[in-house]
């Protein structure tokens, strides 16, 4: 009994040591040291098999605090939820387990506060119960902006678990696009392999120590498992731009100022019609001459997701006024609990419509109006497909603190890339507008097909969202 309780003592102590190592080493260099920052790439995915010791790490520095959320609720976790503690000898940067169960996968946030910033940033763990066939990405750099004679930095990192074969050997190597030879010719151009968890993640950094116009370009990270190669998306470099200054020639001011008050009046004549009458001019154009999207296999215009709180508006309001007063055949579903199987649930019937309307709620975040649940829960429902459109029942949160996550998205870059529409009282009409523009054109009075009819109660249409909440 006494070699057994020694080799796990090792393990517990070898595990110990890698957990408050990891945010010493391989940190980036000429940081800011008055400014809150990551002090090393953060990984956006982490996986483990069940059993298995696992870390999950948010390295910082300049902080105040670190605070740690499982799927929304601050550490401590009861066992039922998560096994993961903190590290405390590594300033609350890590939470880890000896041995990781199938109640510990979820999304985990750390929350990095100083006097007046917060960053957040959430990693998704998976738990497997034996060793996937295909590496799992945890981590790529996105493309970099350098200038030349200044340092460029790339990482890439994967996943794949405790491989018993003999001379089983993993490998993460960065190649360029379209060059011979390895990167490893040029002295100022290096490649540093890292592992952790025993070797089950292992990644490399390219690390160029002064960049040249030779090393601008597409870059491919190549990971190598025994009986698997995959090449993680290219990562490109590229020269940053110079800043261009007028030149400061006479002009001619008296010509500049004639027409410049001629184009402002031209503009603001253009932006009072457009506001006033601009929405509905562009409705009617679609759906008088816009192509009627028929015969592409698809059996309804619209699919209506929502949650169950909000049934009674949607159903009642949203789905009868576009079923009956604008002749869109339409499908609904209520969205599921767990925000992780939307896609699965939804995506057969996503398929089979041309357009997916998703309301967004209070109620479908919980109560939780806030930058990091929005951004998961439209992250989530974005899967549904591209031409999916938000409705939102309450405005915005401000989120221009919010900082980026591992891949470069926050709330603000998804509502960039989205079709957000908000239904207010005030403004009910705009609304209608504004949804009709994205959906499919409609013949209304037409040839038209026949709604399909529902067991719901409907409301009038003619009432809005502020009547039912």
């Amino acid at each position: 009994m006494v070699q057994p309780v020694f080799v796990y003592f090792l393990t517990v102590l070898g595990a110990g040591f890698a957990i408050t190592d990891y945010c010493s080493v391989n940190n980036f260099k000429n940081n800011d040291e008055n400014y809150m920052q990551f002090t090393k790439e953060p990984s956006f995915a982490e996986y483990a098999v069940v059993g298995k010791f696992k870390g999950l790490h948010c390295c910082a520095k300049a902080y105040r605090s670190i605070e740690w959320f499982k799927d929304g609720r601050p550490y401590p976790w009861p066992g039922t939820a998560s096994q993961l503690i903190i590290y405390p000898e590594n300033a609350n940067q890590t939470v880890y387990t000896q041995s990781v169960t199938p109640d510990d996968a979820g999304n985990y946030t750390c929350l990095l506060r100083n006097d007046s910033v917060v960053h957040v940033h959430t990693i998704q763990l998976q738990v497997f119960d034996k060793v996937p066939d295909d590496p799992k990405i945890t981590y790529i750099s996105n493309d970099v902006e350098v200038a030349q004679g200044q340092p460029a930095r790339l990482f890439c990192e994967a996943f794949v678990g405790l491989v018993d074969l003999p001379d089983a050997h993993n490998e993460a190597i960065w190649r360029k696009i379209g060059q011979n030879g390895t990167l490893d010719d040029e002295p100022r151009i290096r490649q540093e392999k890292v592992s952790r968890e025993d070797g089950q993640t292992f990644g490399t950094y390219l690390i160029i120590e002064e960049v040249t116009d030779d090393d601008y370009g597409e870059y491919v990270c190549r990971i190598t498992k025994p009986g698997k190669t995959v090449d993680l998306p290219s990562v490109l470099i590229f020269e940053k731009a110079e800043e261009e200054y007028l030149n400061a020639n006479p002009f001619p001011w008296k010509r500049l100022i004639i027409w410049g008050t001629v184009l402002t009046l031209l503009m603001a004549t253009i932006l009072i019609l457009n506001l006033q009458f601009g929405m509905s001019l562009r409705v009617w154009l679609k759906d008088r001459l816009g192509r009627i999207e028929e015969e592409d296999g698809k059996i309804n215009d619209v699919l209506v997701v929502y949650s169950q709180k909000d049934s009674e508006l949607v159903l009642g309001v949203l789905v009868s006024t576009m079923d009956t007063k604008y002749q869109y055949k339409c499908d609904s579903k209520e969205l599921s609990e767990n925000i992780i199987a939307w896609t699965s649930e939804l995506s057969e019937a996503a398929q089979k419509s041309r357009r997916v309307v998703a309301v967004v709620s209070p109620a479908l975040v919980n109560d939780k109006w806030d930058a990091s649940s929005l951004y998961q829960t439209l992250k989530q429902l974005q899967g549904l497909g591209p031409k999916t459109c938000f409705v939102v029942l309450q405005k915005m949160p401000n989120c221009d603190d919010q900082a980026k996550n591992a891949i470069g998205e926050n709330l603000n870059s998804i509502l960039r890339n989205a079709t957000v529409i908000q239904w207010e009282r005030s403004n009910d009409r705009q609304f209608w507008l504004a949804l009709r523009l994205n959906l499919p054109p409609r013949r209304i009075g037409g040839n038209v097909l026949n709604a399909p009819e529902r067991n719901a109660t409907r409301l009038n249409s003619d009432e809005t969202v502020d009547n039912v909440v």
